[in-house]
Parts: C-alpha cells; sequence; structure tokens
C-alpha cells in the first residue's frame, strides 16, 4: 500500500480530511465503521472519502506478485475465451514433470468438486496418465470412475484409459467401470457390433452419464498416442493436418474452429462422442506443451471445456494465438 502526500502548502482542508481518512483505514486498519466514529461522520461518508482519495490518485493498492504465480495468465484465458476457470503451473525442464504438475493441479481441482455421488469420466494419453500419477491416495471421494474411451492397443498401457481409470479409482478407494475394446474399431460396422455387446454397451452409457469428465487435447504431433497405439499410421495421420485438422478430445478431430471433421474416423471411435462430450455439467481439459496450442485453441473455441489446466508456455502460446486470429478477422477489440 503507498499514499501519496500532497505538498504541505497546497493542502486544501479536503486534501487534509481525505488524507487522514485513508491513513486511518489503509496504515492503522481501522474499519470504515471506526474511521466513522473516530472522526464523527457517517460510515457513507467515509466510503465516499475513501472512493474520492482513490480516484484522485491520493492512495494506490499493490498486490504481492510471488514466484510461481500466474493469476494474470489465468483471467486472461478467461477473458479471451470465456473459459469459467483456467489454471496454469509452470513449465519445467522435462516435459513429463510439467505434466505432473498439470495432473496434480487437476487433482486438486477435482477435490474441490467431487463427492460421493459423482461420476468422474477420464479420458487416455499423457495429461490423463500425469493427472493419475499425481493424484495422492484418498485425495477426494467420488461414486465411480469410468473411462470415456477404449483402452487397448500398441501404445504403453499406462497411457490407456482403462489402466488410468484403474490407478485413480485404487488411489481413491472407489468403483472402476471398464470399456475393454480398443479407442477405435478397425470400421464403423464393427464398431456398432462392439457398441452392442453386453458390459461393452453399459460401459458407453456409463461415459454419457458422467458428471465430471478429464479429457486430454491431442496435437497433429509425431508422439500423438493415437500413433503410438496404432489406430493410424504416421503418414495418415499427419495427412489429417491437410485436411484442417489441428488436434482431437477422445479421438474425435476438430478443426481450428473446433468444428468436429473425419466423421469416418469418428464412426470408429469407440467412446463417447463430442455432442456427449458437451452434455457433460462439467468438463476439464488437460494440456501441456506449446505444440498443441492450435488443438488447445480449437477445442475452447468449440466449447467443449469448461476448465483448462495448462502450463505456463501453452498458456502464452494461447493468447498470442487468439490475437493473432482476431487481428486476421477484424474482431480485436
Amino acid at each position: 500500500m503507498i499514499v501519496y502526500s500532497l505538498k504541505g502548502n497546497n493542502l486544501s482542508s479536503q486534501d487534509r480530511l481525505i488524507l487522514k481518512v485513508l491513513k486511518l483505514y489503509y496504515e492503522h486498519n481501522l474499519t470504515q465503521t471506526e474511521v466513522a466514529n473516530r472522526m464523527g461522520f457517517s460510515r457513507p461518508k467515509v466510503s465516499k472519502l475513501l472512493a474520492e482519495g482513490r480516484a484522485r490518485g491520493l492512495v494506490r493498492i499493490q498486490l504481492a506478485q510471488p514466484a510461481g504465480d500466474f493469476t494474470e495468465l489465468e483471467i486472461a484465458l478467461e477473458n479471451r475465451y470465456g473459459l469459467p476457470e483456467a489454471l496454469v503451473v509452470e513449465t519445467a525442464d522435462d516435459p513429463r514433470a510439467t505434466e505432473l504438475a498439470a495432473g496434480g493441479a487437476a487433482g486438486e481441482l477435482l477435490s474441490g468438486i467431487c463427492d460421493e455421488t459423482t461420476t468422474l469420466g477420464l479420458s487416455w494419453g499423457r495429461a490423463l496418465r500425469g493427472l493419475a500419477e499425481a493424484l495422492p491416495a484418498q485425495a477426494f471421494t467420488c461414486g465411480r470412475v469410468v473411462p470415456l474411451v477404449g483402452g487397448m492397443g500398441r501404445a504403453q498401457n499406462s497411457l490407456h484409459a482403462n489402466q488410468i481409470c484403474s490407478v485413480v479409482a485404487s488411489k481413491l478407494g472407489t468403483e472402476c467401470v471398464f470399456l475393454t475394446t480398443p479407442a477405435m474399431a478397425p470400421s464403423p460396422q464393427s464398431r456398432a457390433e462392439l457398441a452392442e455387446t453386453p458390459g461393452i454397451q453399459e460401459a458407453l452409457i456409463e461415459g454419457t452419464r458422467c458428471d465430471v469428465a478429464v479429457v486430454g487435447i491431442g496435437a497433429v504431433h509425431p508422439t500423438s498416442t493415437i500413433v503410438q497405439a496404432g489406430y493410424l499410421s504416421l503418414e495418415d495421420f499427419l495427412a489429417l493436418g491437410k485436411r484442417g485438422v489441428v488436434g482431437d478430445i477422445c479421438c474425435h478431430f476438430i478443426d481450428g474452429a473446433g468444428e468436429p471433421c473425419c466423421p469416418e474416423i469418428s464412426d470408429r471411435v469407440v467412446g463417447i462422442t463430442l455432442e456427449q462430450l458437451k452434455d457433460i455439467p462439467k468438463v476439464i481439459g488437460i494440456a501441456t506443451g506449446a505444440e498443441k496450442a492450435a488443438g488447445v485453441a480449437a477445442a475452447l473455441t468449440g466449447g467443449y471445456l469448461d476448465v483448462l489446466v495448462t502450463d505456463r508456455e501453452l498458456a502464452e502460446t494461447l493468447l498470442n494465438i487468439t490475437l493473432h486470429h482476431r487481428e486476421e478477422k477484424g474482431e480485436l477489440a
């Protein structure tokens, strides 16, 4: 708190009055009622004098900015994308450490949302693995944990939805539902057959009934989990960029405006659809790494996320992408 003084020979009686009220309130920590009683004023008059002092620049409030505080970035993201909430963690030198930090932040967020009645849905990939690994035992309670996509393929077992759900449910001491299918079937026909199989059908329904969902956002990048799992070849996957694809959510590809694309691939996905995802009351997205900026911006623009947990470098890139995009369209305020 800094109170600005005026030269004594220039002070009017009103200046002196305002400065005294400011000092009693800010420096001596009196309440407005206590200042009013001491000065013989009404409380509304004290409030008016304080407001006049701020308007005239006689007082300035400075908030501390400790290391690791990214509230300004969070507010900027919320304002740019119309997000109810954004959480930003520091970008570490090791990407895995950044994933764990974001996962830990998401876990803390979930602890304030979930209770014993909550059905928690989880997707797959590195971001969700970070959540599973960072989550402390008994971090919060929830009714059950369900996968949002199938969990089989060539990728590391720790990246699959079933394994992630199993780890999270074990740590929370709650029930886990399994979706024992690949995330992508070989064809739409085989997907339809799988979806009607007892056990699989019930698990898919459970996914659509989640109260809270946590999803990762993929990028058109050679290290994509979709490629690692063997669902698409690297060549075919990278060629999606020529069709306008910038990222994916739960294996469904989206373009820069957040619109679904590549329906022939979405028709093979054994899991929740994008429209079903939008119907879930709260969807939390976790993404780290600046290379994911285009996909995350599209996911936010498409309205798929209610909360974004991200790292500093990706947050800064998201703000730059948004500003550049709006300038091109003449929309920058």
